[in-house]
């Protein structure tokens, strides 16, 4: 059986046809997946569309030239420059090229296997003090929920000063768990570059990490596949907020 291409784009690598989407899932927090498959199906290929999506997922029975058993398997984002928010035919083409002719995948550990659930960083943000590609933000916490980090968000835009007398807004973030955790702390990794000002610019996230040396593990992978001049590994206790204070511009 072929593939319905309605609401799909094609594209040609190497001779052979393949099929692209973006869509939203609604069943999945409203995630959005970039989703390739080869006109034989033996290629199938998802992606966490994001600046913290960092792993891509191998659905098929082809992978790098190699036959697969079809069962899903992560893997590291591959490319050095920063993960797109906005999906590109050339993205398309590159993940295709990696996926079919790339070698040393760096697959992720089934010892981190993923958790049951997720968490939700909520991070907010002085918006009249952004700019380009530098955003003014506040690292508020991972919560347990999404109506924990939605109620938290509410709290500080319309109760806590500065958050309510300046024009801010605020993000959630839903992350993935790696390993067993068997407390209330997780840990993840942040690397970024500094501009002209000293700001934060670039800057990736990886999951969360149950144990800090799976954390310090993952760091050390990430140094090596991205190309960023700062790195921080930074401890969260779940619901409970790191910025306690409301801010003022000076």
């Amino acid at each position: 059986m072929g593939i319905s291409k309605k609401g799909k784009r094609t594209i040609t690598c190497h001779q052979k046809q393949y099929v692209w989407w973006v869509k939203e899932d609604e069943e999945d927090f409203g995630t959005v997946w970039l989703n390739i498959v080869s006109s034989d199906k033996m290629l199938v290929l998802s992606y966490q569309v994001g600046e913290e999506a960092l792993f891509v997922v191998s659905k098929g029975r082809l992978f790098q030239g190699k036959e697969t058993s079809g069962v899903w398997e992560y893997y590291y984002y591959p490319f050095q420059q920063a993960p797109p928010s906005v999906i590109t035919p050339r993205f398309v083409q590159e993940l295709i090229f990696w996926a079919v002719d790339g070698k040393e995948a760096r697959k992720i550990s089934r010892d981190y296997p993923m958790h049951a659930g997720f968490l939700y960083r909520l991070v907010l943000y002085d918006d009249e003090l952004s700019y380009d590609n530098f955003k003014e933000g506040f690292d508020i916490g991972i919560f347990s929920s999404y109506s924990k980090a939605e109620e938290t968000k509410k709290y500080y835009l319309e109760q806590v000063e500065g958050f309510r007398d300046y024009h801010c807004s605020g993000r959630i973030i839903k992350k993935r768990v790696l390993g067993n955790r068997s407390s209330n702390k997780v840990y993840t990794v942040y690397g970024w570059n500094e501009n002209e000002n000293s700001d934060e610019i670039d800057i990736i996230e990886s999951d969360c990490f149950a144990e800090e040396a799976m954390a310090e593990q993952e760091m050390k992978i990430m140094k090596e596949q991205y190309n960023r001049t700062e790195w921080a590994l930074s401890e969260y206790q779940i619901n409970q907020c790191k910025w306690n204070e409301g801010f003022v511009r000076v």
